[in-house]
């Protein structure tokens, strides 16, 4: 199973399309939305698009662990604020708490960062330091018209699926 979670970058948008692909290519998607995500897109079209409900907070069932050590977990999009707070080790929402439980437990964790290049830009030192530590990887963004934005979603299910299968072996 992979875990989808999905930041408040514009590129929110992409995700349930994202969602769909993987479950075209027999893959169980479990999601956690950011509160910045669900203001951009309403977590009806994400359970829809996955066939389970979403995680938009934490509560008793500890969803973070529960769902920490699964195949992968997917940040896609990534926002300079997730992808930051990663890089430092932050857990003050349920996505970042999730991202440190799975990193206590050596999940692959893969970023796909979607935000205005300057952005992009400032937190490359963020990205840097998280690659170097070797906690996560990243897809890189399609630059165009000043911004870093998602890549295609083939893309991001091949690197995906390789990462998964390379996990297995």
């Amino acid at each position: 199973m992979i875990v989808l979670c999905v930041t408040g970058s514009v590129a929110a948008s992409e995700a349930i399309k994202l969602a769909r692909e993987f479950r075209r290519n027999d893959v169980e998607v479990q999601c956690f939305m950011s509160d910045a995500a669900c203001e951009l897109i309403n977590p009806n079209s994400m359970e829809f698009a996955t066939g389970r409900e979403v995680i938009t907070k934490l509560t008793g069932k500890i969803e973070h662990v529960k769902f920490s050590q699964e195949d992968l977990i997917l940040v896609a999009p990534a926002t300079a604020n997730t992808i930051s707070k990663f890089a430092y080790k932050i857990a003050d929402n349920p996505i970042s708490t999730l991202l440190i439980t799975a990193y206590g437990h050596d999940t692959p964790i893969i970023f796909v960062p979607s935000m205005h290049d300057s952005m992009y830009n400032a937190i490359k030192g963020n990205i840097d330091k998280i690659k170097e530590e070797g906690s996560a990887t990243f897809i890189k963004p399609r630059m165009d018209e000043g911004k870093a934005k998602f890549p295609s979603k083939e893309d991001i299910v091949l690197e995906s699926l390789r990462t998964i299968n390379l996990n297995k072996d």
